[in-house]
């Protein structure tokens, strides 16, 4: 299966299985995990302390994907 520059730019993977076709747009993830970062950081520095638990709990989370793999982090050099 070929991709479509469009598809690379939008970080769009077609993935097939004998059911049909199943698009991942890690793009889409990248922006959610971007915005729940800035939350996080809003909650820890303004929000009340059941925000902060919850923004806390997130960190920690990302950091246990970190660690078991379920995450890289990958730096782009340009």
């Amino acid at each position: 299966m070929g991709y479509f520059y469009q598809d690379w730019k939008e970080k769009k993977m077609f993935v097939e299985n004998s059911e049909g076709q199943f698009v991942m747009n890690f793009g889409e993830a990248e922006k959610s995990m971007i915005q729940n970062l800035e939350s996080a950081v809003i909650n820890l520095t303004e929000g009340a302390s059941d925000e902060k638990r919850s923004a806390i709990n997130y960190v920690e989370y990302l950091a246990e994907c970190l660690k078991k793999g379920k995450l890289e982090v990958k730096w782009n050099i340009s």
